[in-house]
């Protein structure tokens, strides 16, 4: 018999005994794996055929097999990397190690050698943290790692452990244990998974990480969201993660890598992220929240999948003593990102009925429930001579609770039918908290190109905050623009009404005193206004909120002079007669006939918008 085959009768002996001793099935993985490879092949295939891996099941890591290293200890093949760069090659292992003692068992000083399919057997290196004894019933991980001076890939084969006798001469080596792991390796960034029907997940399918991991947390892909932010663009996966388990679990350190299939300018495909949330997260049984993963990429670069990665960390000492690490990454799923069209977002938004809620994503903190949101005012807003136009989306917050709450931070933004968005911003100087049982109008506005006559768009609300620089969607709704029609008996200037009763306007002439005989003959305007003004009484109201603005023309068109008239503070508009001096004039003449056009006015971060509800002529 060859040396091979006792090798691998030792190694069929030693799954055979583990089996027995733990009793968990009628013939060990081992050599079932070993002895039907085809049979395991066949039935992930009719798995993927009869819709087993379809969404709305949950995938898991490829099950660990064990293996005995002694009667009382088991090990597994936790994570392997054999990665090949432009220095080199790099192998590592880590090996889970459990005791099946009922007290501290000793783990043998054994050493540990990886084989090729050329031919090759190299030492692996034990980290110098690894663990020399074990206690009962716990797992201990140990690491290797070895690096080759070879840029030619080659597959790993085997992993095994050997008793050598350095007291003998020649030594005598001994194989403890052999442990097959063709097919189990991570070649680095670039790599496929070998077992696609199991590791490439569709995109919205669960997924835990266990038993690689040993947590039993299910992750679900929930959103991609690509935003140009001040540092490039960024694209930002968020997925949902449940415990479902009745202890806390904390989420393990996983990352994300972003890949593509390069674009013109660039061959780069692979784009490391990075977990937004960085303190330790910690789920309560049953628990339900979001996690976010930040990927910066290149311009133009469309991700059409993204890998799920473990990190792992080998430690050694340095030429000084001091020990240092090497960090690398284990490839565990590749998940593929859903195609979208420039509609897509379009299509899929609900459309908004006027004056009901809207509701958003309940496992997201952005909006305090006790707070509903609701639109109000959607109109468009011109910018003379400023080649844009502007959109105000005016949203009402009303605080439903009995304790003061703060003003979410959200942001918006408009989509319309053919994929275009624009950000919206916020009006300027916000009050920080709403009182209870009151509400608070705010507005939003979305410049845009003057062209754009849309009647439909969908407004995004976005959560700028728990994923910065980059945003994620809580929400989003196909919203109508609203009629304007020029009513002088029913202006809005929300949460105002305003209706006029009379209105006129008279010259008034500055005559030259005697001391200066010379100077010309100046004029002003005094405008009388009879006005009924309505308010509704559970809406706050500041100085950042709607006004209205007076603009006197002639009859070529020209702005003479504006006025502009706020609904709050000491000198607001009120009910009644009340009387308005345009006494800054662009002219010397005195004008007739003239126009009043009358304007709801917001100020925006950048500048004013302003939406004609009125004209008055002479």
């Amino acid at each position: 018999m060859t040396n091979s085959n006792q090798q691998w009768k030792k190694t069929a002996l030693s799954v055979v005994l583990t089996a027995s001793l733990l009793g968990t099935a009628s013939i060990p993985p081992a050599m079932a794996a070993s002895a039907a490879p085809e049979a395991a092949a066949a039935a992930d295939a009719s798995q993927a055929a009869s819709g087993v891996q379809a969404s709305g099941t949950i995938a898991g890591t490829p099950q660990l097999q064990s293996y005995a290293l002694t009667d009382k200890l088991q090990v597994e093949i936790k994570s392997l990397l054999n990665e090949t760069t432009s220095e080199g090659t790099r192998i590592a292992a880590v090996v889970r190690v459990r005791s099946l003692d009922a007290k501290v068992a000793k783990i043998p000083d054994l050493e540990l050698r990886v084989k090729t399919a050329d031919g090759y057997e190299y030492p692996m290196q034990a980290s110098v943290f690894n663990a020399h004894a074990i206690r009962p019933g716990t797992t201990e991980e140990l690491n290797f790692l070895v690096k080759v001076d070879r840029r030619d890939p080659s597959e790993l084969t085997e992993l095994v452990w050997y008793a050598v006798d350095w007291y003998s001469y020649p030594k005598k080596e001994t194989v403890q244990l052999a442990v097959p792991v063709k097919g189990q390796e991570w070649t680095g960034p670039l790599s496929s998974f070998t077992n696609s029907a199991s590791s490439v997940l569709p995109w919205e399918r669960s997924f835990t990480l266990s038993p690689a991991l040993e947590s039993p947390l299910v992750y679900t892909p929930v959103s991609v969201n690509r935003d140009n932010t001040p540092q490039g663009p960024v694209t930002t996966v968020k997925m949902r993660v449940e415990n479902p388990s009745a202890t806390k679990e904390a989420v393990p350190d996983f990352t994300l890598d972003g890949k593509s299939n390069g674009n013109g300018r660039t061959d780069k495909t692979v784009f490391p992220g990075k977990r937004v949330e960085a303190s330790p997260l910690v789920l309560e049984p049953k628990e339900q929240r979001y996690i976010h993963f930040a990927i910066p990429t290149d311009k133009d670069t469309v991700l059409t999948s993204f890998n799920v990665l473990t990190p792992e960390t080998f430690r050694q000492l340095d030429p000084k003593g001091q020990p240092s690490q090497v960090s690398y990454s284990v490839g565990r799923y590749q998940v593929a990102v859903p195609v979208t069209s420039s509609s897509t977002e379009y299509n899929a938004a609900k459309p908004y009925e006027p004056g009901q809620p809207f509701v958003f994503d309940s496992l997201s903190d952005t909006i305090d429930p006790h707070l509903s949101v609701s639109m109000v005012e959607f109109h468009r807003h011109e910018n003379e001579g400023e080649g844009y136009q502007t959109v105000i989306a005016k949203l009402l917050l009303t605080n439903n609770s009995d304790l003061p709450v703060p003003v979410p931070t959200f942001q918006t933004k408009l989509i319309t039918a053919q994929g275009m968005t624009y950000s919206g911003n916020r009006q300027a100087g916000a009050i920080a908290e709403i009182m209870p049982q009151t509400s608070y109008a705010v507005s939003y506005a979305f410049n845009m190109p003057t062209e754009n006559q849309d009647e439909q768009y969908v407004l995004k609300f976005t959560d700028a905050k728990t994923a910065a620089p980059a945003s994620t969607t809580i929400g989003a709704y196909r919203v109508t623009m609203q009629e304007s029609k020029l009513d002088l008996q029913n202006m809005s200037f929300y949460p105002f009404k305003v209706k006029l009763n009379d209105w006129t306007l008279n010259a008034r002439y500055n005559v030259p005193s005697a001391l200066s005989p010379n100077t010309p003959i100046s004029y002003t305007y005094r405008m009388k206004l009879d006005m009924d003004i309505t308010r509704n009484e559970h809406v706050v109201v500041d100085p950042n909120s709607s006004k209205m603005q007076l603009e006197l023309v002639d009859k070529t068109g020209r702005i003479l002079s504006t006025k502009s008239l706020p609904f709050s503070g000491v000198n607001r508009l009120i009910s009644g007669v009340q009387f308005i001096q345009f006494d800054t004039l662009r002219t010397e003449e005195h004008e007739y006939p003239l126009d009043i056009n009358i304007y709801e006015v917001i100020t925006t971060p950048t500048g004013e918008a302003k939406r004609l509800v009125g004209v008055l002529k002479q």
